[in-house]
Formats: C-alpha cells, structure tokens, sequence
C-alpha cells in the first residue's frame, strides 16, 4: 500500500507474528450510541471551548442542549473489543517518515490530533475505557484539554492503551520556523505534556498542516524526534464535516495496515463511534499504538 505524497510504502504481506490478548464479543451499534455517543453529546452540551484551545481551528456552533436522561438498566453493554495490548513482534520503522503498520495480522493505528475541543477529547477518553481500542494522541500543549483530562487518562496511559506524541505546542506550519524555533516548539510541547503525565513524547512527530522538509525532519531527528508520522487515511475531520462525512471516511479507511488521522476537534466524530467500533469489528482490527509496533534504536 502506498501513504500519502508516497511516503513509506509497504510491502506487500508485511507480516508481525506473535500470539493475541484480544476478546471480541458482539456489538449492538445502537445499544453502543446510547451507552457511549449520547454520555459524550452530553458532556459536549456542558462544556465550552477555553480561549487558549481554539488556537488550531475555530471551534464550530454550539450544540443544541440534549434532554435529560436517565439510566437504563436494560440498555446492552458496552461492547469490550480488546483487553491489554496485541502481543505482537514489534519491528523497526521502515525509515524516518512512516505511513503504515503492518497488515498481517490485521492492525490498525488510531491516531487523534491537536485537542482543540475537550469535550471531543474526553469523548476518546471514554471510547477507550469502554471498549479496550488502543490511541495514539498527537497533542498540542496550547490546548486545555489534555490537563483537565489527565486525571481518566493518566491510567490508560501508564498502561500503555493511549500513547502521547509530540505535535508541537500551539500547531505551527513548521516550515516558516527558524530551526531555534522549531526547537521550542518541540521542547515546549514535551515539557508540558512530560510534566502532566510523567511521559516522553519522543520519537514520535507528526508535522501540523502536512508540511515538512528535508531541512525541518533534521531538526526533528537530532531532538529525538526520529519517526515523523504520515498516516494512509483520514476521517478527514481537521476541518468541520458532517457526521455523516465522517462515517464514510472510515468506512473507507479504517483497513488493515492503516494509520488513520483524526482530530479532536469538531464534535460530528463522537456521533460515529457506533460506526466506528462496528467497523472495527466486522473487519476483525486490532488497534494498537505506533509504540506497540515499532522499536526504536536507544541513542
């Protein structure tokens, strides 16, 4: 397969082998929209975007107050795609840009950028605790949402289902930057997110905007910043979409061996999750983190 502006492209029937941690059980998509997507609309109609986050992208309009609810005792659970991480064989990056993870077994790499909404980054938070998938969360600092919700993600993270990568602070196009800047941009962002949640952001770094040179990747790589991440899909949500948009997106990319891009920004995603979750089901996925598949030489 090859990534986007044909970067890092993947043999065919790369292969990981290793044994599975992975429990499926069925989904009632409907049963998941009441149990997951209508607590996070909830939780979107109670928050309102600080100043600092909608420094990436203006947040959209305000979404009409849901109705109380109530709790029903005879509502399906939640369905459980995996517990704990893959046992795969984790193999080295296939270069310093990097677009895709293997295909065989069938892993998928969710990785969620910028924060500029909380609420929608809460809605991952939640979708993680309920089903076992595994994220990769390219944050910016700037944003308020990774400190206020640190505290139900700092589990996930300490057990590895989230991994936090560098995207740097506050979302710059990167090739308009002195190197001394661009430095910062990545220091800041590290030192921030390092403070909040005891880990390193290093190597990963995915470029704001698609945009980044020669010049720029070895700035990157000489401050640790060694995988500069693509992906070969998208949501397609950096800017705001419908929901019904978005549900295409993913049924188109959510595909073995994908890395697919979302952004925690608009709130038309956290409608989907049922579509979401029952992709990754009937397509027999199993998420995992860029730091489950790839090693990465000690310098």
């Amino acid at each position: 397969m090859q990534g986007l502006g044909g970067l890092g492209t993947r043999p065919s029937g790369s292969r990981v082998g290793g044994g599975w941690v992975v429990t499926v059980q069925g989904v009632d998509r409907r049963g998941f929209l009441l149990a997951v997507g209508v607590g996070t609309l909830g939780v979107l109609t109670a928050c309102e975007l600080s100043a600092a986050e909608s420094g990436t992208a203006p947040p959209g309009p305000p979404v009409p107050a849901a109705a109380p609810t109530t709790a029903d005792p005879q509502a399906p659970v939640t369905p459980v795609l995996q517990h704990g991480a893959p046992a795969v064989q984790r193999i080295p990056p296939p270069g310093t840009v990097v677009s895709w993870v293997p295909d065989t077994p069938p892993l998928l790499a969710l990785t969620i950028d910028d924060g500029v909404s909380s609420p929608v980054v809460g809605g991952y938070v939640a979708l993680a605790k309920a089903t076992g998938i595994r994220l990769t969360f390219f944050a910016n600092g700037v944003n308020h949402s990774w400190a206020e919700h640190q505290p139900e993600m700092q589990p996930l993270v300490d057990s590895g289902q989230i991994q936090i990568a560098n995207h740097t602070w506050d979302h710059p196009d990167i090739r308009t930057l002195t190197d001394a800047e661009l430095v910062d941009q990545l220091d800041r962002n590290d030192r921030y997110l390092t403070g909040l949640y005891g880990v390193d952001t290093k190597p990963y770094f995915r470029p704001p905007y698609m945009g980044h040179t020669a010049a720029t990747d070895r700035v990157c790589v000489d401050q640790g910043y060694s995988v500069i991440t693509w992906w070969n899909g998208s949501f397609g949500d950096a800017s705001q979409i419908t929901a019904d948009q978005v549900r295409q997106n993913a049924t188109q990319f959510l595909r073995a061996g994908n890395i697919v891009i979302g952004h925690a920004n608009y709130p038309a995603v956290t409608t989907v999750y049922d579509d979401i979750i029952g992709l990754i089901h009937d397509r027999a996925l199993t998420t995992v983190t860029l730091a489950d598949v790839f090693t990465i030489a000690k310098t």
